[in-house]
């Protein structure tokens, strides 16, 4: 027998196998369908990546507060660090950084960031506003970050901002930098200035209002030099007030210019620095000296803590127990509050906390993650 024959033998009594006519057509189906899920889920994970980064940047805009009475948060929060970038020329980078501070209305309480950027949060909403105040001497690198910190303080009706300014023009190197006080109205804009002679010009690091907003009371370092990328002083620092809608200030020596000190609506100040020291005529209460104001019921408030948890407070005077009405998260130096938005029957109000936008690093991450999830799917 030939292998043909053997080969036709095995052949005949094999089984017969019974292809259905239609599998190669069921076939193509199932992989077309494959291919298009794949490629349904690759679009699905780049659309998410597309939508997170045009979603993220409007979530500088916190959620409006559910009330529209004016009043002061029962929480404060820092503001993130990046809020604060500069960019070469010393401007501010951010978006979020707003020249008009009309966008306030009425504030509620006032900071500046450790890089000097002023922040005042709406009594209405509390929305966090970053401002860019004309002249801010912390637009100033040099008195920006350093022993010269700039400060910013709130009326007690919190429609008016005052802070220090200098301004440095064309003749910044060979004349005397223009310096001094000036006060904004958080709601129409108008704008009051008040010089503050000194030497090369006098960078203002305190500021206090009286308690119905009528009197400033401040404390500043004169400047033996002073440019834009340096400054240095070696007298002494003065103190001052200004009365209402005076267009000059008035000074005196003092020892220190990081003194505690108030003034009342009769333009009395009273300040500390060794020992308790008088300038004027009324009989001011040594107790407002730490104080960052008094509220409607006649309580002092006061702020006590650590830089990462501290509080504003006030104290019952019958049964003499603190009251915590404000927590403040994050915040370093000084702070100002406007204690007439804090009445007996609701001293604080509640207000969300702000979401800033997330951070480049971050969002550089996220839209990589997503990328590279959309590859993996393909």
């Amino acid at each position: 027998m030939t292998l043909h024959d053997e080969l036709q033998r095995i052949a005949d009594r094999a089984p017969v196998a019974d292809v259905p006519s239609d599998t190669w057509r069921r076939a193509r189906r199932a992989r077309t369908r494959d291919r298009a899920l794949a490629l349904s889920a690759a679009a699905a994970a780049v659309a998410l990546v597309i939508g997170a980064v045009t979603w993220l940047p409007h979530r500088a805009e916190p959620p409006i507060a559910d009330s529209d009475a004016l009043g002061v948060p029962d929480h404060l929060y820092a503001v993130p660090e990046r809020m604060s970038d500069r960019d070469n020329d010393g401007s501010w980078m951010r978006d979020e950084v707003t020249d008009d501070p009309t966008v306030v209305g009425v504030g509620a309480a006032a900071w500046v960031t450790y890089q000097g950027l002023p922040v005042v949060v709406g009594a209405a909403d509390g929305r966090y506003h970053l401002l860019d105040l004309p002249d801010f001497v912390g637009n100033n690198w040099a008195s920006a970050v350093g022993l010269d910190s700039p400060v910013v303080a709130l009326s007690p009706d919190g429609r008016e901002l005052a802070y220090g300014y200098a301004v440095f023009g064309a003749d910044s190197t060979t004349e005397p930098i223009p310096s001094g006080i000036r006060v904004v109205d958080l709601t129409t804009g108008d704008l009051r200035q008040v010089p503050v002679p000194g030497k090369e010009g006098t960078v203002i690091s305190r500021i206090e209002w009286s308690p119905g907003g009528s009197w400033l009371a401040f404390t500043g370092v004169p400047q033996d030099t002073w440019t834009r990328m340096s400054m240095a002083s070696h007298g002494r620092a003065v103190l001052g007030r200004i009365a209402p809608d005076a267009q000059h200030a008035e000074t005196r020596a003092v020892g220190n210019s990081d003194v505690p000190l108030s003034v009342d609506d009769g333009g009395t100040v009273l300040w500390r620095n060794g020992g308790l020291h008088t300038w004027g005529t009324g009989r001011p209460r040594p107790g407002s000296l730490e104080a960052l104001g008094r509220i409607a019921d006649g309580r002092w408030l006061v702020r006590t803590g650590t830089a990462d948890n501290d509080v504003l407070s006030v104290t019952d005077p019958d049964t003499g127990r603190r009251h915590i009405l404000v927590d403040i998260i994050g915040i370093d130096g000084s702070l100002s509050v406007a204690t007439d938005l804090m009445p007996p029957n609701r001293l604080t109000v509640h207000r969300p906390e702000p979401d800033w936008p997330v951070s480049e690093e971050r969002l550089s991450l996220l839209i990589g993650l997503g990328v590279a999830a959309a590859i993996a799917v393909l």
